[in-house]
């Protein structure tokens, strides 16, 4: 007596959506099967179990019983419900063949998957399949796209808004409504994020009583779900995990100020979780400038107590963990303390926010841009213009396609935006001179900088600092930046007691002591 396997897919995970049914399925299946034959169901029903994928609980369970043996074939109501992929189905008739194992489909019941004739409809249909995804596929994702660009929702309805429906039926194109009470939770629990961890928030909502949407208690999970649209009820629709943000049709709950100052709490206490951060995310301003007295380059370090870090520069060959020779072979001790990292930078930002350009250096500044900004041919920046702009939109299709990473996407995004900030464009000298006071002092720039731009400026303008007794004695400015300053008193501090200046020393310093 024969054994088949009946195989059953649905793609969506309720029972009546759009597609074919189980009972269906299975009885167009039963029907294909010899009389006397004994059969079994293997399903791959709801949770969206895509045909493109092998990842599914029953058509693994389908392979495990083809391997163990003792088939005589498999019935399915077409070959889509197999798999939507010309790979794994090429593999799968392979491995049947080899076994002989024969396909029922309710699609061709008259045709055997073991001939020449069937084995080219066979491929035929799969191929044909494989084409109808990827059709799907783009034509789902251009809806996306498309309802993304207009400020649409998709997916189900956020907590603190429902559907429109007017008799039952979805209002199109689909519109959100808030829901006042859940609005209300919502605006709660913005309202406690500056000062509340998202825990605290859950567990003081449930002391309250407050109603969730679902018959369930509050969690953290819960909370942060509501952080997580954030953007979305601000009014906003997002895209790629927020990489794109555009406004949406749907009316806001939160307020701007609320917005802003529950992420300004979030975001603190992300910065001080945990007792001791990455060493990889600290950021020594002077990384690699300061010098100790003895010689020696000094290292960063930080020191966590009391729930704060302290950071300092230490000398390796006072910590013990460097040694260093003299001229006469003796080894060097050193026993210089730690030099404290933000008293230092203050020093080195204070001699570099008295730095003045001198006019003829901004005169000649000017006079270049002006010369850069001659077109070559008049009207060919502008289409050089207009084509990167396309280039950025189209960048942003690919990525939402799928075509290309994001990775890639924010690569090539970046390059063309850096070719149109490249591109002549006259209004740059309007600019220049607006900010002509913006390039003379670097005082306010250094007081609105963000630390990472500190670290570019001083690497680029500071060739050294040296130190002495936890205190910054010179600081040296590389060659290339000393012609460009003017008004720079040039002291050449002397070395302390009982040392020989390094050698590489001898420059321009400026004196902070």
């Amino acid at each position: 007596m024969s054994h088949f396997l009946i195989y059953v897919r649905r793609s969506y995970k309720l029972a009546n959506a759009a597609d074919v049914s189980d009972e269906t399925q299975e009885s167009v299946a039963r029907a294909l099967l010899p009389p006397g034959a004994t059969s079994e169901v293997i399903r791959d029903s709801g949770g969206h179990n895509s045909g493109f994928s092998e990842h599914r609980d029953g058509y693994q369970e389908l392979i495990r019983r083809v391997a163990q043996g003792g088939i005589a074939g498999i019935a399915v109501y077409d070959l889509s419900r197999l798999a939507r992929n010309v790979r794994l189905m090429a593999n799968l008739l392979h491995e049947l063949d080899r076994q002989q194992i024969v396909i029922l489909a309710g699609n061709l019941p008259q045709t055997r998957m073991d001939s020449a004739v069937g084995r080219f409809m066979f491929h035929m249909l799969v191929a044909a399949a494989e084409f109808q995804r990827n059709l799907d596929s783009e034509r789902m994702t251009a809806q996306m796209r498309s309802t993304f660009e207009d400020g649409g929702h998709r997916g189900n309805d956020p907590f603190g808004y429902r559907t429109l429906r007017e008799d039952g039926q979805i209002v199109h194109p689909r519109t959100l409504v808030v829901v006042p009470d859940e609005a209300e939770v919502v605006r709660r629990v913005f309202a406690e994020l500056p000062t509340k961890p998202f825990s605290e928030v859950a567990a003081l909502l449930n002391a309250e009583g407050t109603k969730h949407r679902k018959p369930r208690a509050w969690t953290t999970a819960a909370v942060k779900d509501i952080w997580r649209r954030r953007d979305f009820y601000c009014g906003n629709v997002t895209t790629g995990r927020g990489l794109e943000v555009r406004p949406g049709r749907h009316p806001a709950i939160l307020a701007s100020d609320a917005f802003r100052d529950a992420v300004a709490g979030v975001e603190s206490r992300k910065r001080h979780q945990g007792a001791k951060p990455s060493r990889a995310k600290r950021l020594y301003l002077l990384r690699g400038l300061v010098w100790c007295q003895c010689g020696a380059r000094m290292r960063g370090s930080t020191r966590v107590a009391r729930g704060h870090e302290w950071p300092y520069y230490i000398c390796p060959i006072a910590r013990g963990r460097s040694a260093r020779l003299a001229s006469d072979g003796d080894l060097v001790a050193c026993h210089a303390p730690s030099v404290p990292a933000d008293a230092a930078a203050r020093h080195v930002l204070a001699a570099l926010s008295e730095l003045v350009l001198p006019d003829d250096v901004i005169e000649a500044a000017r006079e270049d841009l002006r010369e850069r900004l001659r077109a070559p041919a008049p009207g060919a920046a502008d289409a050089e213009r207009a084509r990167l702009k396309v280039r950025v939109g189209k960048l942003a299709d690919l990525y939402s396609w799928g075509d290309i990473t994001e990775a890639e996407y924010r690569r090539q995004k970046g390059q063309a935006e850096a070719q149109l900030t490249q591109l002549p464009d006259t209004d740059k000298l309007v600019h220049f001179d607006r900010h002509r006071e913006i390039l003379v002092g670097l005082a306010d720039n250094i007081a609105r900088a963000t630390p990472e731009q500190l670290q570019a400026l001083v690497a680029k303008l500071v060739e050294r600092v040296d130190t002495t007794d936890k205190q910054v004695t010179a600081v040296v400015f590389v060659p290339a930046a000393r012609p460009f300053f003017a008004n720079q008193d040039c002291v050449a501090l002397a070395p302390p007691d009982g040392l020989e200046p390094p050698t590489h020393a001898l420059g321009r310093h400026r004196s902070i002591h």
